[in-house]
Parts: C-alpha cells; sequence; structure tokens
C-alpha cells in the first residue's frame, strides 16, 4: 500500500469495534463485508461515508458493484473474527482489517450521475481493493489453505510465460465456470486465490 501512515493503532483487544463496508456484486450474486478497525480510523471511514452518500441511488451495473459502508452501530472484535472464518460465498471471503486506513479518493465529479458514480467507486474499490487502504489484514488460513495458495501462484507464474493465446483459451475456460472476465484480469487477494483454487478443485 502507497503513502502508508506511519502510526500504529494500539493491539486489538475484546473491546475493539468495527466499521463495515459491503461490497454487492450482481454478476456474482454475492455481498462480501469488509471489517475496517474502527478506533483510530474515524476520519478517513467518514470520509469515505461522506463520498458514498453522494451516491442517490446505488444500484447493480453488469460487470459492476454497489457499497454500502455501516458506521452506527459497530460490530464487536469477536463478531468480525466469526465472520471472517464463514465459509458462506463462492468468489471471496469475508475480511477484516485491524491497521491504519488513509483516506480514500473515489474521484466522483459534480457532472457524474449515479451510474458514473457506481462505475468510479467500483474502479477504486471493486473485488476487495479496499486492501489497498487499510493496513494488517486479519487472514485465517488453514494449512490446506496456504498449500493450495502456493500452487496457485506457482500456476501463475507458469501462465506468465506462455502464449497469448494459450492465456485466452484459458480465461475462456474459467468464464465458462462463471468467473467474470474483470475478476480473471485483477490482483487478486491471497485468501480470494486460495479459495477459487480449493473450489476449482471440488
Amino acid at each position: 500500500m502507497s503513502d502508508r501512515k506511519t502510526e500504529k493503532l494500539p493491539p486489538v483487544n475484546e473491546n475493539t469495534k468495527y466499521a463495515v463496508l459491503m461490497e454487492t456484486s450482481g454478476e456474482e450474486c454475492e455481498s462480501w463485508y469488509y471489517f475496517i478497525r474502527h478506533d483510530g480510523n474515524e476520519e478517513a471511514l467518514n470520509n469515505l461515508n461522506e463520498q458514498l452518500n453522494q451516491v442517490s441511488e446505488w444500484y447493480i451495473i453488469d460487470g459492476y458493484s454497489t457499497f454500502d459502508l455501516v458506521l452506527d452501530p459497530l460490530v464487536s472484535h469477536q463478531t468480525a473474527k466469526e465472520m471472517i472464518n464463514l465459509d458462506l460465498n463462492h468468489t471471496s471471503f469475508h475480511r477484516k482489517f485491524d491497521g491504519v486506513m488513509k483516506k480514500v479518493n473515489l474521484k466522483f465529479k459534480s457532472t457524474d450521475k449515479d451510474s458514473r458514480k457506481i462505475k468510479r467507486a467500483f474502479k477504486v474499490l471493486g473485488y476487495g481493493r479496499i486492501e489497498n487502504f487499510v493496513e494488517d489484514e486479519d487472514v485465517t488460513l488453514t494449512s490446506d489453505d496456504l498449500e493450495e495458495d502456493e500452487d496457485t501462484s506457482s500456476s501463475t507464474d507458469s501462465n506468465e510465460s506462455a502464449s497469448t493465446t494459450e492465456e485466452e483459451d484459458g480465461a475462456k475456460k474459467m468464464s465458462k465456470k462463471g468467473i467474470p472476465e474483470a475478476l480473471l484480469n485483477c490482483n487478486l487477494p491471497r485468501n480470494v486465490r486460495a479459495k477459487q483454487h480449493r473450489r476449482k478443485k471440488k
């Protein structure tokens, strides 16, 4: 994450509270919760909330996501921890961030219509890119997940040396399995890659 703040927050404890950013993908028919530590990140969270509230009506556009941020009520550390351990979605886990958050700029313009703002927000935050703005993700992976993640990384390295035609063929095959092209082309978080690899093996 570039331009990170140098200060650190106190260690997480049972009294730590979290705001919840929800991303909803119409294409995936899923919602993903990002639990963001509230204490110490109030300014950055309020700034993001003000921008998201500039969209008069959030609605699903093919290939894009909608976003909701809940600052009241906040959720407990225990709730956030339990939620990220649920394996309910096909594409991504819920995620939890315990560190410093920097300000997000969704680059909205006063002349933008809601549809344009939704697309701008997706470009900055879509498919878990909130990770670019918050430190210290709490990643809970089993040994099997880690092993599968290593296999996926090795496979990715091999694919990079393949021809363009082979890569396109591979993308088409994966797309037939329900993975959107936008998701294939982005840099996925480690836990998402691990989960997709596990799903593919089933």
